[in-house]
């Protein structure tokens, strides 16, 4: 079967009862096998929790798009993946801060390297913002009125 990219529209009541299926096999891995037409497929925990994440998805009445992704990406997907423009990821390229290859002229990217990239930002935003808030605290900034605040605020850019 080739795998394509597709959007399923939801079915409520087919996608309750799917639900309920993946749930009963969710638990036991002595029996993690659905039967589809004369298809006997074994789940993994992992695709267990995928399909019913899929399953409560389109219980809720939600679409659901399936996108398989190449394990090698270019820099125009990876940026798009990232969110950035392909310029900007070309910088940091150069700079060492995600591994790539080179085929001929073209960079590739592992899917797994451009993962592992984005959980490292999302760490470094979280322990930047969980410092902000330390600060803040160390100086009692939360005790301030947002109006008096606001008033300093003022008094200080007008002076400067």
């Amino acid at each position: 079967m080739a795998v394509r990219e597709n959007t399923y529209m939801p079915d409520v009541e087919v996608a309750g009862r799917f639900g309920e299926i993946v749930a009963a096999h969710r638990g036991d891995s002595s029996d993690r096998c659905l039967m589809l037409g004369e298809k006997r497929i074994e789940l993994t925990e992992e695709m267990a929790d995928i399909l019913s994440v899929v399953a409560e998805s389109m219980k809720q009445g939600l679409a659901v798009s399936v996108v398989p992704q190449n394990t090698r990406m270019t820099t125009q997907q990876a940026a798009d993946f990232l969110g950035i423009s392909r310029s900007t990821l070309v910088r940091m390229l150069d700079a060492g801060e995600i591994a790539y290859e080179k085929v001929r002229r073209h960079r590739r990217l592992f899917l797994s390297d451009v993962l592992d990239y984005q959980k490292r930002q999302r760490r470094r935003a979280d322990d930047a913002l969980s410092d902000m808030v330390a600060d803040a605290q160390a100086m009692k900034s939360y005790d301030i009125d947002p109006v008096q605040m606001r008033e300093v605020l003022a008094q200080v850019r007008a002076e400067g």
